[in-house]
């Protein structure tokens, strides 16, 4: 599975890479049998709950001022600076996106992915939140999980509604939410 989601990924970044000056994040997260594998490009985030309600998560965001991050910029002759946020170059608020070609020449943003496996039998999951950082702005993973906990039973397992509490928390970035509800937690079975 693993080898198919990078090469997946591949495609997508040999597109961004060489044809975007603008960028994007990336999140896919692959079920096959018991396995989950999540891979990840920038700062958009996976959050499992699983049955016991506790917040696993699935991705790490890119950001510079992480510690490894902040060292591979400035080995690759970069730089980040504080301005609101820490940015890489004083542009970017991710160290790691698909796109973003006048970052990438400089070999200061990478298109790199993280790729996690996870044993769904050991993790035992209620649902997903695959979302972008205008959730996580407003939202920690705990906080999320709780919120969508006590909403899965919405039309949209509480998605729409975590979003608009994200807006009215005052996120001003793009709110983009999916919440994925495993067949086999205990709120599925009792329907």
């Amino acid at each position: 599975m693993t080898k198919g989601l990078a090469c997946f990924l591949l495609g997508i970044m040999f597109f961004w890479h060489f044809s975007q000056p603008q960028g994007t994040t990336c999140l896919i997260a692959l079920l096959s049998d018991k396995d989950l594998t999540v891979a990840n490009v920038g700062d958009s985030r996976g959050v499992l709950c699983d049955k016991d309600g506790n917040a696993i998560p699935l991705s790490h965001d890119h950001k510079p001022y992480q510690l490894k991050e902040r060292k591979r910029i400035k080995r690759a002759g970069g730089f980040i600076s504080f301005n609101g946020s820490w940015r890489v170059q004083g542009i970017l608020a991710m160290s790691r996106s698909l796109g973003d070609y006048p970052l990438k020449n400089l070999n200061v943003v990478i298109p790199d992915p993280d790729i996690l496996t996870f044993d769904l039998d050991k993790l035992q999951p209620e649902f997903m939140i695959l979302a972008s950082d205008g959730l996580w702005d407003a939202f920690s993973n705990e906080e999320a999980v709780r919120f969508i906990k006590d909403r899965l039973d919405e039309p949209h397992f509480g998605a729409k509604s975590i979003v608009l509490q994200s807006f009215y928390r005052g996120c001003p970035d793009n709110i983009t939410v999916m919440v994925v509800k495993f067949r086999n937690s205990s709120k599925t079975e009792e329907q």
